[in-house]
């Protein structure tokens, strides 16, 4: 059978996203009403109907303007699991570097978290990238019991060279992102809750950000599951996983995930916020906080959904030159003028009516549209028009058939997936290492985010430069993994197994060396190593043979 490429409308029909009930398990907390319309004046909000449609219909519409952001500067990118990231993990509970050790020995001088205080526990920064390769290389290679890497059997050979199973866990039972002797206690007034983890929050958002952003963006929860105990832990009912951290993620169209914040429950305090930022009630606050890094005035447009949308979100966007587009619950749109749940469901599939209004000078528009479901959205730049047409299902006629659909339902299809493509792309290979502590889940969920934003920017710089990506993201994963294992060799103690003699016996074809460009290239313990059977050169230029060969790449060289 032939295979052929779908189109991005072929994929977006197949998808077919049910917009008309969406997010409602994120509600974990009930709003008032009352709330959420004190800041509507019912009486300076005029609803305009069908005669004074025209006059306002090119400002809900305007034409496609281009972002004005920078361009990518391909020679100038973040990396986001840096020096930097691996300095904030050595802050952990007073680990000091000792400068005047060349391998930055890092001493755990703090006796609460020793198990013995007469041996205090040292390890090295290239230990450290060591153990997060090896937390890398286990979303791989998926095996329920952390231990049975290390295992004669079914190890996995990559691990068990670089680091042993004592050394890992023992790495694993002292690693810290943060001094607890700072932390401020839970009575006190600035308490904060992500303590542990608040450096890698703050180092991860900048270097995130640093990227231009595109022009369509999407704020959405992400859920983080978890079975350990806390009191950060959401309950999501609809969600795959029920029980876990709940993220409030800012992504582009294409799952890139630009800012983030974990749920904590005190992130609507007035002390968080600016003296420019209007309390527009703790759903709209999400997007206030998540949308300060997107520049003003530069035709960005934001799509969320309705756990987040009111008619003073919209305004406030659209003043910082903001244009937005989200689906909205029908209690908060004062003077409601759409007809009954009752009148709606008897009409045909595919009825919609439009209404506009202004607000504070900003015009609004608002659908409603009848699918399988009804949908209400809200919009300062989209409308119905132009109206397309879409195939849908009949049920009762047992046929396919054509159904009016609006632009502003197409435009929100289009562009509010990203946060869950990025969810999509996490769980592909997910770090499942269980842990009791409630920061190491967070920390491992937070390198998967990392990878997987370098490979999106990976493939959009290869894509600006008219190259096809060649790496998939297991691919990605497994050259980031197999670069921070071997940054640096580890010696063994000891004679070789026997088994290890056998696969040296083994004889093997003539390949080129699989060594990543970066490990060949670190100027990193490359020792010559002369032996007694000559092999061919590895270099693509040269086919002599030669007895010499590179103790770190395993490959031989004239």
């Amino acid at each position: 059978m032939a295979k052929h490429i779908l189109s991005d409308s072929q994929i977006i029909d197949l998808m077919n996203f049910d917009i008309s009930d969406d997010d409602l398990d994120c509600s974990d907390v009930e709003f008032d009403l009352n709330d959420v319309m004190k800041h509507i004046d019912d009486d300076t909000t005029p609803l305009v109907f069908q005669d004074e449609y025209q006059e306002l219909q090119q400002h809900v519409n305007p034409p496609d303007l281009e972002v004005q952001n920078e361009n990518l500067d391909i020679n100038n990118l973040p990396i986001f699991i840096d020096d930097d990231l691996i300095l904030d993990v050595n802050i952990d509970d007073n680990l000091i570097p000792d400068v005047n050790n060349d391998d930055n020995l890092i001493h755990n001088v703090n006796n609460g978290i020793q198990k013995n205080i007469n041996k205090p526990i040292t390890f090295t920064t290239n230990e450290l990238k060591q153990y997060i390769g090896i937390t890398i290389f286990t979303s791989i290679v998926q095996i329920a019991n952390v231990r049975k890497y290390w295992s004669s059997r079914v190890g996995y050979p990559p691990i068990k060279c670089t680091m042993g199973q004592k050394r890992f866990e023992q790495i694993k039972s002292i690693i810290h992102f943060n001094d607890n002797d700072t932390a401020l206690p839970r009575n006190h007034e600035d308490h904060d809750r992500c303590h542990k983890l608040r450096p890698i929050f703050d180092h991860l958002n900048k270097q995130f950000s640093s990227i231009p952003l595109e022009r369509d963006l999407a704020i959405d929860e992400q859920l983080c599951a978890t079975k350990a105990r806390s009191y950060l832990k959401q309950y999501l009912p609809l969600k795959p996983h029920k029980w876990g951290y709940k993220f409030f993620v800012l992504c582009s169209s294409k799952g890139y995930a630009y800012n983030f914040e974990l749920y904590t429950g005190q992130e609507n305090f007035e002390k968080f916020r600016l003296n420019t930022e209007p309390d527009l009630m703790a759903s709209a606050n999400v997007v206030v906080r998540l949308s300060r890094i997107i520049p003003e005035n530069k035709n960005h447009r934001l799509y969320f959904d309705n756990y987040y949308t009111t008619i003073p979100l919209v305004q406030y966007m659209a003043k910082k030159g903001i244009l937005t587009l989200g689906t909205v619950r029908r209690n908060r749109i004062p003077n409601c003028k759409f007809p009954s749940e009752k009148i709606m469901l008897k009409e045909p599939r595919g009825t919609s009516y439009e209404y506009l209004t202004v607000f504070n000078s900003v015009p609004i528009t608002s659908v409603i549209w009848k699918d399988n479901k009804l949908v209400t959205l809200l919009s300062s730049y989209c409308g119905i028009l132009p109206e397309m047409s879409i195939n849908r299902f009949d049920k009762k006629s047992k046929r396919n058939m054509e159904v009016k659909c609006p632009s502003i339902i197409k435009e929100y299809n289009r562009h509010m997936g990203g946060v869950d493509l990025l969810d999509s792309l996490i769980g592909r290979y997910k770090i499942k290492i269980r842990t009791k502590k409630w920061y190491m889940r967070v920390w491992y969920h937070l390198i998967d985010i990392s990878i997987v934003n370098a490979w999106l920017l990976y493939r959009r710089v290869e894509n600006e430069n008219g190259r096809v990506p060649k790496l998939s993201l297991f691919d990605f994963r497994t050259e980031v993994a197999f670069s921070l294992t071997t940054s640096v060799s580890t010696p063994k103690r000891g004679r070789p197994s026997n088994e290890e003699r056998e696969q040296i016996k083994i004889p093997k074809k003539h390949t080129h060396s699989i060594t990543p460009e970066d490990i060949r290239r670190d100027g990193l313990h490359h020792w010559p190593e002369y032996k007694e059977t000559r092999q061919r050169c590895k270099y693509e230029k040269c086919g002599k043979l030669t007895q010499c060969t590179c103790t770190k790449c395993k490959t031989s060289s004239s």
